[in-house]
């Protein structure tokens, strides 16, 4: 059975490259899934934002009924901000969950999740799921090959392999 922490998403549809968008926002909550577990947090809803205010990164609605999220730059809304970024902007967010103002015990907690993701880092942790296009193996090879033939080519490809392991 899959934990779901993040109900929803949305993106802004009407942006440039919004097909990017929605994979952005579903990969950055994979990546921040353990520390929600952690914490007992659910997000029922997980938003893209472009706000006026360039400086504005991340908005936590109602102690974490909707976390909205920049994804773009506000002086050039075509591209996206670095993945890093945006996953801290997430955990400041989520900080809001337990504290709303910017005290000393929000940002106590805020550096304790920065500690836990950069934890799962160095972990190897990269997130859960498929999160990019992927492509076609084995296309533009023809897989009707006589299996006397088929055989022959495995076993060059299978020489090769060895060859590459013993030069290294």
């Amino acid at each position: 059975m899959t934990e779901t922490f993040v109900k929803s998403f949305t993106h802004l549809k009407d942006m440039p490259k919004a097909d990017r968008a929605l994979p952005m926002l579903q990969r950055v909550a994979s990546l921040v899934k353990p520390i929600m577990r952690k914490h007992s947090w659910v997000l029922p809803t997980l938003a893209e934002f472009f706000p006026d205010s360039p400086n504005l990164l991340g908005l936590n609605i109602n102690g974490g009924q909707n976390i909205l999220l920049r994804l773009r730059p506000a002086w050039d809304p075509d591209t996206f901000l670095e993945e890093d970024a945006v996953v801290g902007t997430m955990l400041h967010e989520l900080t809001h969950n337990v504290h709303g103002p910017h005290d000393e015990k929000f940002y106590k907690l805020l550096a304790e999740l920065e500690d836990e993701y950069d934890a799962l880092q160095r972990s190897g942790y990269a997130g859960e799921g498929f999160f990019s296009p992927g492509h076609k193996l084995g296309a533009g090879v023809s897989h009707d090959l006589p299996p006397h033939i088929a055989r022959v080519r495995a076993l060059e490809a299978a020489e090769r392999r060895r060859k590459t392991v013993d030069s290294d």
